[in-house]
């Protein structure tokens, strides 16, 4: 049946071109590269869209045979300059290579790819909504603004889409609540997903593992807990860094581990002096922007997440929970999908210092219970989010737009 479905595909849109657009080479290659290698696998031409920020992750994206566009893209809103230029970019790629189906990532290939593909003709367009970001977090006067205009522009451009997709359900409510889209054009699929067999503790680059210790002077009588993630305030840094000085006191077997990179264009963005502040002082190890993030979570012992930002559902949480690491996240969207709170890990009070600090302490006092947690982390994600199922789920959606 999918074998039919796939020659119906190439037969009614010409050769099946398929478009996927996201801000950056990073969100493409990490978060899409599932079901972009598996669209190319089943004979389409595939492209990626976005932002070129490594050259190495676009040969990474290239090495599957998916054609790598470039289309510069500040994810800060610039009206009058860079975003129009976005638009038409979009608009006379699509007609050139004259697309049949168009897969939006992100704010502003939501909003602006999706008018411009409209307006080229694309036959199908569908977006997903991978968190609602710090524009529907913060209240302050600015904000406030820009939340109405990005409102006003989601709810204009989802007339011209197929199919919305969400990755947990608040959101979805949310947007049905607010008016942005009606309840019939939603769907949910939570997460990108994760690759399991690349994120397992089998998987492990040992000569990684080796290098690894050695750079932070790695002792097998200390706890390890860790915190991947863009550099935010809105991450939960600040809350992490609060929790460690506090159980620092207590305990001198602990180690923290600061890991991911400075966003310089995000409001919220940690200044790179102030981490590397509290790496002097001794409070965390800042490791930066890593390609081994695989072999940090293997000599990790507990794994945080205490995000108050709009997430979808967290791939860190999803890479960490593979892993088979119990997990200390917010009681948020998207991050409570992830956890089952006192059996994988724990939920906590967004902006709680006091409360991620006791929750953490817990699971230093209690090695069993980090092996439980642990190994009911590995079973929720291999149960719920396992790439190969994900991409399965989309792969039906495209079916089923086009039919």
């Amino acid at each position: 049946m999918v074998q039919n479905m796939d020659r119906r595909l190439k037969k009614e849109y010409s050769c099946g071109k398929i478009a996927y657009f996201s801000n950056t080479d990073f969100s493409l290659y990490n978060f899409r590269m599932g079901v972009m290698k598996e669209i190319k696998r089943k004979g389409f031409e595939v492209f990626a869209c976005g932002n070129i920020t490594k050259k190495e992750l676009v040969k990474e994206i290239e090495k599957h045979e998916i054609k790598f566009i470039n289309i510069p893209l500040k994810r800060s809103f610039d009206w009058w300059g860079g975003d129009i230029l976005y638009f038409f970019r979009v608009y006379f790629f699509c007609r050139k290579k004259k697309i049949n189906v168009c897969h939006n990532f992100t704010i502003k290939p939501c909003i602006y790819a999706s008018l411009a593909q409209k307006m080229t003709g694309v036959p199908k367009i569908y977006c997903t909504i991978t968190g609602l970001g710090y524009i529907f977090q913060e209240n302050n006067l600015k904000i406030s603004l820009l939340r109405k205009i990005v409102i006003f522009l989601y709810k204009f451009s989802f007339k011209f889409t197929d199919k919305v997709i969400f990755q947990n359900p608040d959101d979805s409510e949310l947007f049905i609540k607010l008016g942005i889209i009606k309840k019939e054009k939603t769907k949910i699929i939570k997460s990108s997903g994760v690759d399991v067999d690349e994120f397992s503790p089998f998987s492990v680059d040992q000569e990684k593992i080796k290098n690894l210790k050695k750079e932070i002077d790695y002792k097998e009588d200390k706890i390890y807990i860790t915190l991947v993630s863009r550099m935010l305030w809105q991450k939960g840094v600040g809350e992490f860094i609060e929790a460690a000085k506090k159980l620092k006191k207590k305990y001198n077997n602990l180690i923290f581990l600061l890991v991911g990179p400075v966003d310089r264009e995000s409001p919220s963005g940690i200044p790179r002096e102030k981490l590397e502040n509290w790496h002097k002082e001794g409070i965390v190890k800042y490791l930066g922007e890593r390609r081994d993030i695989r072999e940090i979570l293997a000599i990790s012992d507990i794994f945080t997440f205490p995000s108050y930002y709009g997430e979808g559902v967290p791939k860190a949480l999803l890479e960490a929970g593979a892993m088979g690491l119990p997990l200390v996240t917010t009681n948020i969207p998207g991050c409570k999908e992830v956890v089952d709170d006192n059996k994988n890990g724990f939920l906590i009070r967004p902006k709680d210092t006091e409360d991620l600090a006791e929750k953490i302490e817990t699971l230093i006092k209690d090695e069993g219970l980090r092996v439980r947690f642990g190994k009911n982390s590995k079973e929720k994600i291999l149960k719920e989010f396992d790439e190969k199922n994900v991409v399965k789920k989309y792969i039906e959606q495209i079916y089923k737009i086009i039919n």
